[in-house]
């Protein structure tokens, strides 16, 4: 790793209640001998909106009724808008092409609202079609934080009384030797909104087009190295576009020099606290991104944080200390500090140490098997002191321990999964009293699993269907690289793949698909591949066992050309479609992330694999990586019509699309929705972070693409089951080795992915 409304026929289905008809009105010829260009009466449309208070989709329905056929070539769009919209927009154009143009909402102060406006432009292929019959309809779809249209809207054929213009942006800077992004991101701002985020290579250029006249902000992202961060900076920050002329800002990057610096002074060891061997762990917090560093420290020693931001305001947290029934809270003084490069401002870390009450309680387990030797229970507590874990002896499925706990707290309490058991607390939670009973109860659940349910899975249209051909979703994890965090006993770096987590993931998440994430290169399946085929055949077996959906993913990265792995390839596939093709939950993956090379060179690679895969196992889907890697060519300056118009000529094949939500915004949202219109989707890689796998969460972004896949059915598997040191890891550093696997080890993005599994 480094390194998206359901339509029936050709109409959209709307659930939300459609505003009145709007008419296109033209005005009454004047007496001029010469008319400006007048929007075509005939041409009816309605508005209606979806979604929440927070972000809405309205779909624009555009109705030929005008007795003939309508040619929309070079068509321009305007409507009024009560507030300033300037977004990407999408849509279902059937029976028309789609547009090929730059898909652009852009709009501009007009008396007290915007004057919003869009443009048409068709490819000129022999196999397109602009024109539209009478009494069809097409849509036009577009995401807003509200639905702000005003009055009628104007559709002016053959051009519009609305003249764009464009802005060249250009890299005046190469790339550094210790970045491995290839472009720089720069925004295009219009009345405070991000109107457009733009890919600009290193050293190249990239034009803006289809942008109403007025004035543009251009502003570019920081860039960050292996071993610096670039500053970004546009000149001029400010652009006017004036009709039919091309303004230009030139981008520059810049070391920015990270020399700020500050230091934490521990008091020595509190006499409470005589015997505690730990030591504090300090998040050194920059406020203003939420990025942060840890600082390990002493006791009774000050310690130095280097390389911060100049100038930056740092916030500070540690976990209290509970020891030897002493409450220890933690207290800096100051609680902020602006890093500098001239001084080191100091922070001293105090401990205010209080005894507490202790009551015993007493853990109750029953129903467990009577295979089952003990249970690891957890008690979390609700004021973020350290998590305790009980091992309860059982015979026979029961025992009993009584243990002491802090009077008056509140424990959520959990236990390690059981497999094939549904576990119950009660009370839960847990207030601790003295002489206060937990009874933990294990229920032997029912033979009911994802695959019970469903059986063999088929391509249906572009979606997933089951053995009912009932359309469905999976949703569930990827598992990291196995070379470095695999299965348990197995040839692996770090077992993250136990019998535990897995259980965790089925019966707690109930995630319905793992995908087993085997890379090529980078220390996997080309070094052992016995071994790797072996870990991957124990891997399908456990998902099997729990009767959920497995992902085969052959993980290539760099080399990006899956050709040059195919005789790999046929090797692996051949041993793994012998040894499971009476399974009925498998999925092939065949190329995790082509990049670097076109999809005719993808599906030559394709073309050569599917039929060794066919000649053992004619039911399995396959599934098939896309340009750019994954993205659908997005990546690559290209689109999902490569594929479109160059499909595979297989049955039951899908293809994959990777985003990662802070990275990959609007456009990829965008054409994973058109694609998936045409194509069979599979979401077989997602974060919620930057395409590196780490970086700040995007949430609001990823419900943007989650929100789509439940309403299209589209399947995903997120990155990563692990706990690398990455956000994009679900599990805290040290979970793989030490448990337990429950929800006070999960990061925010465990936590997210977690819920959004479950519901």
């Amino acid at each position: 790793m480094k390194t998206f409304v359901s339509r029936m026929g050709k109409k959209l289905l709307m659930t939300a209640t459609l505003f009145p008809i709007l008419t296109f009105a033209a005005s009454q010829p004047s007496s001029h001998t010469s008319l400006a260009p007048q929007p075509t009466a005939c041409i009816e449309s309605t508005f209606s909106a979806t979604g929440d208070n927070y972000w809405k989709t309205i779909t624009l329905t555009v109705t030929n009724q005008c007795g003939t056929t309508i040619d929309f070539q070079n068509a321009t769009i305007t409507f009024q808008n009560t507030i300033p919209l300037n977004t990407n927009f999408w849509g279902n154009f059937d029976p028309l092409s789609y547009p090929d143009n730059n898909l652009q909402i852009t709009s501009q102060g007009s008396d007290k609202n915007y004057l919003a406006t869009l443009s048409l432009h068709f490819p000129s292929e022999p196999w397109a079609n602009s024109k539209l019959p009478a009494n069809r309809s097409f849509q036009i779809k577009y995401g807003a934080a509200s639905d702000g249209h005003v009055g009628s809207a104007n559709v002016y054929l053959n051009g519009g009384p609305v003249q764009t213009g464009s802005i060249q942006l250009k890299n005046d800077s190469a790339k550094p030797s210790d970045v491995v992004q290839p472009y720089a991101l720069v925004h295009v701002i219009a009345n405070g909104i991000n109107i457009s985020n733009v890919q600009l290579p290193w050293s190249g250029t990239q034009t803006v087009s289809g942008l109403a006249p007025g004035n543009y902000s251009i502003t570019a992202d920081n860039v960050s190295g292996s071993n610096n961060t670039y500053k970004g900076s546009a000149a001029p920050a400010t652009v006017s576009v004036i009709e039919n002329q091309t303004a230009t800002s030139t981008i520059t990057y810049a070391v920015i020099q990270q020399n700020g610096q500050l230091a934490i002074q521990l008091q020595t060891l509190p006499s409470e606290l005589a015997g505690y061997t730990g030591k504090p762990v300090v998040e050194v917090i920059q406020s203003d991104t939420g990025s942060s560093v840890q600082s390990n420290l002493n006791w009774g020693t000050t310690t130095t944080v280097s390389q911060l931001k100049n100038g930056s305001t740092y916030n500070f947290s540690t976990p209290v200390i509970t020891y030897n029934n002493y409450h220890c809270e933690p207290q800096f003084a100051p609680g902020s500090v602006m890093a500098s490069s001239t001084s080191v401002p100091t922070t001293s870390l105090t401990y205010r140490c209080s005894q507490v009450a202790q009551s015993s309680v007493t853990l109750n387990v029953k129903g467990a098997p009577t295979t089952l030797s003990s249970l690891q229970v957890t008690l979390t507590p609700n004021n973020t002191t350290t998590p305790i874990t009980q091992t309860i002896p059982l015979t026979n499925g029961s025992g009993s321990k009584a243990v002491s706990l802090t009077t008056g707290t509140i424990y959520t309490v959990s236990a390690n999964a059981v497999q094939g058991y549904t576990i119950k607390f009660d009370p839960q939670p847990l207030t601790v009293e003295n002489g206060a009973i937990e009874n933990i109860t294990l229920t032997a659940d029912s033979s009911d699993t994802p695959v019970s349910r469903n059986g063999q899975l088929h391509v249906c249209g572009t979606q997933i269907c089951n053995e009912q051909n009932q359309p469905i979703q999976l949703k569930g994890m990827s598992s990291h690289g196995i070379q470095w965090y695999g299965w348990q006993g197995s040839n692996t770096g770090k077992a993250c793949l136990t019998t535990a987590s897995l259980d965790t993931l089925v019966n707690t998440w109930k995630a319905s698909v793992m995908r087993i994430s085997m890379y090529v290169q980078e220390g996997g399946y080309e070094t052992n591949p016995t071994a790797f085929t072996n870990q991957v055949n124990a891997l399908i077996d456990e998902a099997t066992k729990r009767g959920i959906y497995a992902i085969v993913d052959w993980h290539i990265l760099s080399p990006g050309d899956p050709n040059v792995n195919l005789s790999k390839a046929k090797t692996f596939f051949t041993a793994i479609a012998s040894a499971h093709k009476n399974n009925n939950n498998l999925f092939y993956e065949i190329a995790n992330e082509p990049n670097g090379v076109p999809w005719s060179s993808i599906k030559s690679y394709a073309d050569a694999l599917i039929p060794v895969i066919r000649a053992i196992d004619n039911k399995t889907i396959i599934l098939v990586g896309t340009p750019g890697w994954s993205s659908l060519g997005v990546s690559d300056g290209r689109s999902s019509q490569d594929i479109i118009s160059n499909p595979l000529n297989y049955p039951n094949i899908m293809y994959t699309f990777h985003f990662y939500a802070a990275s990959h915004r609007d456009n990829y949202l965008n054409e994973v929705d058109k694609a998936s219109n045409t194509l069979p989707i599979f979401v077989t890689e997602f974060g919620t972070q930057t395409y590196s796998g780490g970086g700040a969460n995007d949430f609001a972004m990823s419900d943007r693409y989650l929100q789509l896949f439940a309403q299209k059915k589209i399947s995903w598997t997120n990155w990563n089951y692990s706990d690398d040191s990455l956000s994009g890891a679900v599990w805290n550093p040290g979970t793989c080795s030490n448990g337990p696997w429950v929800d006070s080890n999960l990061k925010p993005a465990g936590t997210y992915i977690k819920s959004k599994i479950q519901n």
